[in-house]
Formats: C-alpha cells, structure tokens, sequence
C-alpha cells in the first residue's frame, strides 16, 4: 500500500470524539428516517422521466438517511448488474472507471448475492469492502482490491433489492461508512433498518417502471405520429422526386438541428444518387451528389442493409462534411424487403446519435424503401404496358387479351376492323359472346361454350388455325383463322389468354375449291388407274410364266405395277381425306389381334425395305383391339413405309406393341387400358421445328426424299384420332425417329368420322 493511500485510510477512520458522542444522543430517530424515505418516495412518483430517478434516486437517498454516506444503483441488464449511479465514495479515476464498467454476475459480490437470493443482505466488517463478497469472478477482482484499499476498514455494507411483484430490475448498494464529524443526526445501518429500506426500494423500483412505460409509451406516440406522417407524405406524393423530399422533410423535422440526404440506388452501375437534401451544406451535397457503392462513407449499409452511426471521418471521404462543422453521421437502408433501395443520411453535432433514435427511423426507412420500390415498379410496369400496347397496335392481326374469367381486357385496332365494331364489349362475360358474334363452325352449327377461343385457351389448350364462321349485321360470312394460348403466372396458373385471328375468307375458298377439284379428280382417276393396275398386274404374271421371260421386260413391268399401285394409293389417300371432310367416313369396328395385323403389314412391305431388316418385338402373342382393322393397318403402313423411306441402307426398323394398364404410363395421354404401337428408326431424324408440323395436312419434310402428297401421317393421326387414340413422334436429329400411337382396347367412337 502507497503512503497516499496510508494516509487516506487513517483519514477516514472513525473518531469517537466528544462532538460525536453528542450527536449521537440527538441522532435521528426511526420515525424520522421513515419520513424522509416516505417524502423522497413521493418525489419519486411525481417524476416521469427515468433518467431523472436514476440521476437523483441515491444522492436523495444518501442525504435523506442519516445511517447512509455512500451507495452503489446497480441495474439488472439480462442478468448482469452493471452500475447507473455512483454517490459519496471517495475513489481514484481509474478505480471509478473500473467501477463504471464493472458487471456483476448473480451471486457476485454483496449486490450479485442479493440478486440471486431475492432478499436484501447487510453486512458489518472491520476488514473492508473486499470481505464483503462471497464470490468474486477473476474479470472484477481488481476492482474489488482497489475498493478494499480505497475505503475504510470498518464499513457497514446494505444490498437492497429493487422489486416490482416477482421482477427484480436492479439493486442498491448501501454504505455506512463508520462516524462521520461532518454530518448531524448520524446514525448506524443496522439490520433493523432493512424492512424499510426494501418498502422504499419497492416503491423506487415501482415508480423507476412506470417512469420507464410512460417514457416508451412517449415514445411510441412520436414514433407513431412520425410514421403516419412519412405515410401521408408517400400517399400525397405525385412522383418519386416528390415522394423522396417530402420524406425527406418529415424525418428531417424529426431531429432537431440535424441536416440531411435521401440516396437511390441504381443497381445497373450500383452507384448511389442524390435524390434529396434537406439543410446539407452546398459542399456536402455536392459530396453526395453521384457515388460508387463501393466509394461511398455508407457502403457497409448497402452491403449489408444493417444501419450506421458514427463520428464523422476524414478517411471515409466525409472531409466537406467535417468542414462544415458536422460532427456525427447517420446512414440507414432504405429496405424493400431484403433489397436496398437507397440510404438516408443524416448529419448533426456529436449528440446526433443520441437524437436519432434507430427503433422509430427503422420502421420509416422501410416504409419508405417499400414505396420506392412500387413507385420504380408502377413506373417500370406503364413502361412495359407501352410497349406492349405499341407492339400490339402494330400487329396487322386482330389481337384479343381477356382476363381469368374470359373478359375482354385489351384490343387493338385491327381487331375492330376485322370485327367490323366501333368498339369492343369489354368485360362482356363469355356466354354471351357467341351469340354477339354469331360464332358457327365450318359446318354452320352454333358453337358451345366450351368450343370459344377464349374458353379453350383459358382450358390450357395452345392452338393454330382453329377456324369459325363470323356472321355480320348484313348476312355476310367471314370465316376467321384463330390462334390462342393460355396466360400463365410465375406458379402457373392461368390468369387470362390471348388470341391472335385473321381473315381467311378467300383462302378458305380456295381451299374449298381445291379439295372438291382433289376429291372429284381423285374420284375420275382412280377406275382408269385400277384398271391399268389390273392390266399391269396380268402382264407381269403372264411374263414370268414364260419359258423365255425377258429379264429386262419383267424388271419394267414390275415398275410400272408399283408406280401405278403407288398413284393408287396416293388417289384413294385424296378419296377418303374427301370422305373424312364430308363426314362419311365409316369405321367398321371389330375385335382385331395387333399382333396378327403387324406381322402382315410387317410382311407386305418387306419387298419395298431393300435390304433394310424389318423386326417386330412384343410381349404376348396376342394383344386385341376393338377397331377398324382397315384403317389401323393403314396407319401401320403409312408409319413403316415412312421409315423405310427415310432410313439408310442396311438398318434396322423395330415395330414394337405394347399393352398399358391404367396409371402405368401417362406419357401416352390415355386412360384406361391400351394398347401401344411404335416404329422406330435410324434415320437421320426430324428437327424440331418441323415436328410440329408433321402430321398436317399436305405437309412435307424438307428432305431430298420427300415424295407424294404429304396425306399419310395427316390420314394416320386422323384415324387414331377417329379411334379415340393419340398419335406422336419423339425424334432427336441424328439419332433417328419414333413414331407411336396409343389406342383404347375398348372402342369409344361411333360408325362415323
């Protein structure tokens, strides 16, 4: 121990002289110390500002009780007691500094102990402070050395619990520090002084919570008013540069003396701009005027939307703001949701950070950064409604957009035309729109609902060509080639469609007169060309019947049967596309074995393959249909002719048929048991652009060996379909080609096509 510290102690010795004999025959009475408690119990009621109870609760307390010259306001903070209040302790700078950042854990020290134990705890040593903890953890055991050597020996030591019903918010920490010359009425903390002093701390404690909840309900009213008014000032705005500055204002006003910025952020050059300024000096604006993200004094906020308060520092580029006298920065995000927006700067003097309370701006800068967002969003969206709107003007077809429920939303000009309407019913429902439009198939019938455009494309359905007849206030009939798809959302449900439509009255004439001129050539040529056939076919036998057949004439008459078999077969593809057109195609259902009919087809085009090896695989020996055996091996041999046609020498085609349970296999589109046929190749496959295309009628694939009409596929899915089936292709370029048809084992169509 220093000699200073020697001469300290012997200082605050007691001295039991004369003087305080006598004041100890008038010393104050218990009476007089329950007055005193009681009066500064009603001053602290009156007081509604915390930080004034804790400021004066012990230096009122200590001049009050006579028994007390020195305490310690401990409050509890997550179970720590930390030190709010210092009074009458004579202690060196670095022992009260030790003290001021001291924490106390539950059963620490005389304080720690009255926390853990819930009940106040009194304490009379002649050894000192330091032998009045129990338990001292190694982090606080030089600031209770110090204390130890700082005050005097005998010492009378009281921890209070502060107590509101079962809530303990901190302690007191009493001290009698042995006779005191200077102060009448002394008198000694003894033990029966401990029920009144715990009343008084109650009631400390209760009037420092209500001080407390009135001073948050204070500031949830500010906070509440500053965000309605930040509400009413976006909801007023007109623009965005009128909504950044009456922001702006507002937050300003809120924290007096303080000047400051509103920052956007362009995320394509994240880059920050000035948007606002609100006081700033001219030098200081000019500062924030343009910035990288990365060059900016509050880059950590855009990174990691999180706000910033501190001094103002030169290396942070914040020298024009120090200039002018600004002291303390303060930088929040501007949030929508976990993107930053912008930032909002404030400036002010050192105390800034004191006034810019982070629990009532927060709220506000994401409010803010929500309404900037939606301001960027609506502006974004009437941009991209433009030019749809321009596209859609622009197009020479009739365009339709409807919404989920099929009511008309937006048309263009063209669709007026081709209407023939001044205007559009909008929001018309779409019962009522065949009936408006007098909607009739190409046969005439009136069409359901369920046939509509709209009502398709609202099914899901995507479609091209799907043509109707419009009929005009003037009898006139235009017939209408339609387009349409669904609207999907990002989850996929649908929320509107559109349809595409264009006049084809003259081309449907034209292909009206074309397919008669088809069908009625088609009619005159096939009897001459049977009977050719029939000739061609008794030459080539009577040929290779002779003895000495020419080799040379038995090679061109057995061309001349194929070539004039193949001019059959295209004239009765053309025959029955007529029939099917005119809806007097019948189909002769019966119970057929696919297998059975495979292998004769299978068989029929051997000849043609050249060498190609025809295979056919499938599971059981029988696997039987109900349908037209006609047509169905028409379709078979439409699909191996084609692989033939389009497979290299010496390849291989398989002919597969399969039986397929119900739910075993969704790929084919069909419920219920069926039966599937495929044909594979290896040819050099169909790019998909032509896929789509593939079984329309008189379609071709562009290939050098591309013949006929281009009726075989378009007969095949139309047979299939006849059928109740389906019909696809699955092919990769280079890889070869599958086609496949699924059909019901059990017949579901009628006698006609």
């Amino acid at each position: 121990m220093t000699e200073r510290q020697q001469d300290r102690r012997r200082e605050r010795r007691p001295r039991a002289t004369e003087s305080a004999l006598a004041r100890r025959a008038t010393a104050a009475t218990p009476t007089d110390q329950v007055t005193s408690l009681l009066k500064l119990s009603s001053y602290l009621v009156s007081v509604l500002d915390p930080q004034e109870i804790l400021a004066t609760l012990l230096s009122r307390l200590v001049e009050a009780l006579p028994s007390v010259q020195a305490g310690i306001l401990w409050l509890d903070h997550n179970g720590r007691l930390r030190p709010s209040a210092i009074v009458g302790l004579t202690l060196e700078p670095t022992t009260t500094q030790l003290l001021m950042s001291a924490q106390l854990r539950s059963g620490e020290g005389l304080a720690g102990l009255a926390l853990q134990r819930g009940e106040p705890q009194i304490v009379e040593t002649p050894l000192g402070y330091r032998d009045t903890a129990e338990q001292i953890a190694p982090a606080n055991r030089e600031l209770f050395s110090q204390l130890g050597e700082q005050l005097p020996r005998r010492i009378t030591a009281a921890a209070v619990p502060l107590r509101v019903s079962q809530e303990i918010v901190g302690v007191l920490e009493l001290f009698n520090l042995g006779d005191s010359d200077a102060r009448p009425g002394w008198r000694p903390l003894e033990r029966a002084d401990i029920p009144v002093l715990q009343t008084f701390a109650n009631l400390a404690a209760a009037a420092l919570k209500n001080a407390q909840l009135y001073a948050e309900a204070q500031r949830s009213e500010r906070r509440l008013k500053a965000f309605d008014a930040v509400v009413t000032a976006i909801q007023t705005a007109a623009d965005l540069p009128d909504l950044v500055r009456s922001v702006l204002d507002v937050v300003v006003d809120l924290l007096p003396g303080a000047c400051g910025a509103l920052l956007l952020r362009d995320p394509a050059l994240d880059r920050l701009d000035l948007a606002a300024q609100h006081g700033l000096p001219p030098a200081c604006a000019a500062m924030l005027h343009q910035m990288a993200v990365a060059d900016s004094p509050c880059a950590e906020v855009v990174h990691y939307g999180q706000p910033m308060q501190r001094p103002l520092l030169e290396e942070r580029g914040e020298v024009p703001c120090l200039e002018a006298g600004l002291q303390a920065g303060a930088y929040f995000p501007l949030l929508a949701g976990g993107t930053v927006a912008g930032v909002l700067a404030l400036y002010g003097d050192a105390n800034l950070n004191q006034r810019a309370d982070k629990e009532m701006l927060m709220p506000i800068c994401n409010q803010v950064g929500f309404a900037i967002a939606n301001v960027r969003l609506y502006a974004d969206s009437q941009s991209e409604r433009r030019k749809l709107n321009t596209v859609v003007t622009s197009i020479a077809e009739g365009v339709l957009l409807c919404d989920a429920l099929g009511r008309l939303t937006l048309a263009n000009d063209a669709a007026l035309a081709l209407l023939r309407l001044e205007s559009l019913p909008f929001e018309q429902p779409l019962a009522a729109m065949p009936d408006f439009y007098r909607m009739r198939d190409l046969e005439g019938r009136p069409l359901t609902l369920a046939q509509l455009p709209f009502a398709r494309a609202l099914a899901g359905e995507v479609f091209q060509d799907y043509r109707l007849i419009l009929r005009g206030a003037s009898g006139d009939e235009t017939v209408m080639s339609f387009s349409g798809a669904p609207a999907r959302a990002d989850d996929g449900t649908i929320e509107g469609a559109v349809v595409v439509f264009r006049d084809v009255t003259a081309s449907q004439k034209l292909e009206r007169a074309k397919d008669e001129f088809l069908a009625v050539a088609a009619h005159e040529l096939r009897s001459p060309l049977a009977a050719v056939r029939s000739y061609a076919d008794l030459l080539l036998r009577r040929e290779q019947q002779r003895e000495e057949a020419d080799p040379r004439d038995l090679h061109g008459l057995t061309i001349l049967t194929q070539q004039v078999t193949h001019m059959l077969r295209m004239v009765d593809n053309l025959l029955d596309v007529s029939r099917i057109d005119a809806g007097q195609l019948d189909l002769q259902i019966q119970r057929v074995n696919l297998v059975s009919l495979a292998a004769q087809v299978i068989d029929q085009q051997r000849p043609a393959a050249s060498g190609r090896e025809l295979l056919l695989e499938y599971d059981a020996e029988e696997l039987y249909v109900e349908c037209d055996s006609l047509r169905i091996r028409q379709a078979m041999t439409n699909l191996i002719g084609n692989a033939i046609k389009y497979s290299p020498a010496d390849s291989a085609i398989t002919v597969r048929l399969r039986r397929v349970e119900e739910g075993d296999d969704t790929t084919t589109g069909l419920d219920g048991p069926h039966a599937v046929v495929s044909v594979t190749d290896t040819g050099a496959g169909i790019p998909p652009e032509q896929q789509t295309k593939l079984f329309q009628r008189f379609y071709r694939a562009r290939s050098g060996r591309a013949e006929g009409l281009g009726l075989g596929l378009y007969l095949s899915r139309q047979f299939v379909q006849m059928h109740g089936g389906r019909i696809w292709v699955e092919s990769i370029e280079g890889a070869g080609s599958t086609f496949a048809f699924a059909l019901p084992l059990h017949s579901v169509v009628g006698r006609k096509a």
